[in-house]
């Protein structure tokens, strides 16, 4: 079901600007631990993901280090043939990553260890990973199309293991939620959170169920 917001709220980029809800975020349950997982095999990384162009020319000032922290070069990054305009991306253009046949996974994947170079590469450097790493890829398993907070295709068809275990999909993404769009978002998204658990309370002590989730 999908919830108009009091408030729109844009990000910190000044784009997209988000101004309703899909309420299966606060239902479907996912496995945020993610480099503790064992059986995931990074399967969120394995399609690309999209990046406005301003994300490109911030993580291109990093060009030369970025070749050699990750063994790749630069003219592998992006798949220039996935170029676009969308109303909803910072400067309203965009691209992909480049997905490599050889790993079967995005490009910044790393095959050696466990999960993106790019936020590696951050983290290595003592920098917040949210300046090189893709918005798409931060705020997953939750994602926005239209100015509505959604769950994500790859959720939508089950196609990650790390579905059906620990919190709901805005309980793991709630700290980057906050981080790209503030406080009044999540505010707001909390108390149609426990709005939701409130109902499903009431629900379950009208059919003498015990609700374990809440």
């Amino acid at each position: 079901m999908e919830i108009k917001l009091k408030n729109s709220y844009p990000s910190i980029q000044k784009l997209p600007v988000i101004h309703s809800v899909d309420t299966d975020i606060f239902e479907v349950t996912y496995f945020m631990k993610c480099m503790e997982c064992s059986f995931c095999k990074d399967q969120c990384c394995e399609w690309g993901a999209d990046i406005d162009m301003q994300n490109v020319e911030r993580l291109m000032k990093y060009k030369d280090e970025l070749e050699q922290f990750t063994g790749i070069k630069s003219d592998r990054w992006f798949d220039e043939s996935e170029k676009g305009t969308d109303y909803e991306y910072p400067g309203n253009e965009y691209m992909r990553t480049m997905f490599d046949e050889e790993k079967d996974a995005c490009i910044f994947l790393n095959t050696q260890s466990r999960g993106c170079m790019l936020h590696s590469f951050a983290l290595s450097k003592g920098m917040d990973y949210h300046e090189i790493k893709p918005t798409f890829c931060s705020l997953f398993p939750v994602t926005y199309m239209d100015g509505v907070l959604m769950t994500p295709e790859e959720v939508d068809e089950g196609l990650t293991a790390c579905l059906g275990e620990g919190p709901t999909l805005y309980q793991g993404s709630r700290d980057e939620l906050m981080y790209y769009f503030g406080e009044g978002l999540v505010a707001e998204l909390d108390e149609i959170q426990n709005d939701i658990i409130e109902k499903k309370k009431v629900i379950a002590a009208g059919t003498g169920i015990v609700d374990t989730e809440s």
